[in-house]
């Protein structure tokens, strides 16, 4: 039997067979975000989740006390991880009202973004509202957090600049996430961060804000 693509990379007629990507191919791919590298553009953070791998914990030293556990291999089937949802109207029966919510909370967002030009459209609201979809029915985070990690790999890293609305969208944000406004005259934004639904997002925003202040640019990327 042969092999089915989703779609093909060069047809029967250029080299005498299809040839394309199987279903269980999946393309992961790492960069160091450093002043040699550019910042990826936004047709990248729309087509992709961007995950920051930066925490370092250098007291963790559990892995020098003895042998480390071996784990039993395990067998997991490409239905684990193939999309079943492929278009938004795909969600319709199941996740309405997670579409209408989030699609309402976007909206807000996207008036933050506007003075930069920054804003998310279609595919981003259907990327999150698949990712919030597929984490409910996992039950894998509380609704807030995974909307949470949505922000912070989706949104956050469209804001870039030295001007003042650079600081506006800032602000914006963190009042959307928090409720409380974000200002120079406060030195320790710990309790917000806490208390926020998003605390990632917001410990984020209260980082960049300090780098525009103090530098006078700012970037997701930039530490």
């Amino acid at each position: 039997m042969g092999r089915s693509f989703p779609s093909d990379i060069l047809d029967s007629s250029m080299v005498g067979r299809s040839i394309g990507f199987p279903e269980n191919m999946y393309i992961v791919g790492t960069v160091n975000m450093d002043e040699t590298t550019h910042p990826f553009s936004k047709k990248v953070l729309d087509r992709a989740n961007t995950i920051e791998f930066n925490r370092v914990q250098l007291d963790y030293l559990d892995f020098l006390n003895g042998p480390s556990v071996e784990l039993e291999p395990q067998n997991i089937e490409n239905g684990m991880l193939r999309a079943d949802y492929l278009y938004l109207k795909d969600l319709a029966s199941k996740h309405m009202e997670l579409i209408k919510e989030t699609s309402l909370t976007l909206v807000g967002i996207n008036e933050a973004l506007k003075p930069l030009g920054a804003q998310v459209g279609y595919r981003v609201r259907d990327e999150i509202c698949m990712y919030l979809a597929y984490n409910q029915e996992g039950k894998l985070f509380s609704q807030e957090d995974a909307f949470d990690y949505c922000l912070v790999q989706k949104i956050l890293p469209r804001i870039s600049g030295s001007d003042s609305r650079v600081e506006h969208t800032i602000k914006e944000l963190f009042k959307l996430l928090t409720n409380q406004e974000l200002s120079e005259d406060i030195e320790d934004y710990t309790a917000y961060i806490k208390l926020s639904k998003y605390p990632r997002s917001t410990e984020k925003l209260v980082e960049m804000y300090r780098r525009l202040t103090h530098d006078g640019f700012t970037s997701f990327w930039i530490s």
